[in-house]
């Protein structure tokens, strides 16, 4: 591309000038004013920018942990995105740590109801969260691990197309909040729920104690199956897997 008079278009540093192309126009204006790396590290001005992106890398180590720590339960579940939706979500759940910015972490965030209720309410799947799952009348013992779901109904969820039951498998997750640290004790037994049993109570409990000290969180996934001649076979319908946290 060349500018009016003939000349290819300048693209640089001169002189204390800087000339850039914008919208195919030759622009300029004096160097000095824009972002770099050096003043970004060393400019006080930009004190509050060094403090969201050491926040960003603290918030990405967190959600890798707590990746990490439900992979049992992400493990079959195909979204490119998780990551990401996760990431916003702690960086949301941060916000209410009332440490000085620069400081704050989700896992403090954590200890918060709102941060608590943000987690419960993100929905990981298309398919079911534990509110879709349980329904209102949930009681989660912090102490025990121990849930229980007073109106839990069947056939109050929506099975995608050909299924015919649904598997629960259950969790508590544990966050050491001093150690930063995520366990996730998951329960030997997977219950079998078919679309047609009536409502009840559900009580879901985990082999040992929760440790005490730690932010504990009941975690139930539920996977879509359809049984023929006695067998069943996962279905890979949209909304066939659902996870929740309470």
């Amino acid at each position: 591309m060349a500018s009016k008079n003939g000349f290819p278009p300048i693209v640089g540093t001169y002189n204390g000038i800087n000339y850039y192309i914008r919208k195919g126009k030759q622009c300029q204006r004096k160097a000095g004013g824009g972002f770099t790396s050096e003043s970004i590290k060393n400019n006080p001005k930009m004190q509050g920018i060094r403090d969201r992106n050491k926040e960003m890398t603290l918030c990405s180590k967190f959600t890798k942990k707590f990746k990490d720590a439900m992979f049992p339960f992400f493990k079959e579940i195909e979204d490119g995105e998780l990551h990401q939706r996760l990431m916003q979500l702690f960086m949301e759940i941060r916000t209410y740590d009332e440490t000085l910015e620069g400081k704050r972490i989700a896992g403090r965030g954590l200890n918060c109801d709102m941060g608590r209720e943000l987690l419960s309410e993100f929905r990981f799947t298309q398919g079911p969260n534990s509110w879709d799952i349980f329904g209102s009348g949930v009681a989660f013992d912090t102490n025990t691990g121990v849930l229980k779901a007073s109106s839990f109904d069947p056939q109050r969820l929506k099975f995608p197309k050909g299924s015919t039951h649904f598997f629960i498998n259950y969790g508590v997750l544990e966050y050491d909040l001093k150690n930063d640290s995520f366990r996730f004790i998951i329960a030997e037994e997977t219950l079998v729920v078919a679309k047609e049993d009536e409502a009840r109570e559900l009580v879901l409990e985990v082999g040992e104690m929760p440790k005490k000290g730690s932010l504990i969180f009941g975690v139930v996934k539920v996977q879509f199956h359809q049984k023929s001649s006695d067998k069943f076979y996962k279905s890979f319908a949209k909304g066939a897997v659902g996870i929740g946290v309470v």
